[in-house]
């Protein structure tokens, strides 16, 4: 049986929603994937629809990115943060806020990894 899982892609590239989008759909329980290019719209579906996941581009989330993952933490405690960054100095500091944080480029089969195990886990809920 199948799960219904919504999960977010919050990005500005076509060509990385697409792909993520593609990628996401082939793994199993995921029924339904969404893509929002603005941060603002992002927040709003995210408090509606309290998704299972969310992986954001980190260019969407500007100079302070903690910030805004902390923000997602408190409007939906239970969803799993992915974040892709497109430097390693950020990695380490980036983990104490999201769930798991890769450079852009990562191989397909590393984040499909990454997301299944992140759909057994329960998030930040009590």
């Amino acid at each position: 049986m199948k799960q219904n899982i919504e999960t977010l892609i919050v990005t500005r590239s076509v060509v990385l929603l697409q792909g993520l989008g593609a990628l996401l759909e082939s793994l199993p329980g995921i029924t339904s994937v969404k893509g929002i290019r603005d941060l603002t719209n992002a927040y709003e579906w995210i408090e509606a629809h309290q998704p299972r996941i969310v992986l954001l581009d980190s260019d969407v989330l500007g100079n302070n990115p903690e910030s805004s993952l902390a923000k997602i933490r408190v409007i939906s405690p239970k969803t799993q943060r992915v974040l892709l960054v497109d430097e390693m100095q950020r990695l380490k500091l980036l983990l104490t806020h999201a769930e798991a944080v890769f450079v852009k480029g990562i191989s397909p089969d590393a984040l499909a990894s990454t997301v299944t195990n992140l759909l057994d886990s329960k998030g930040d809920q009590p």
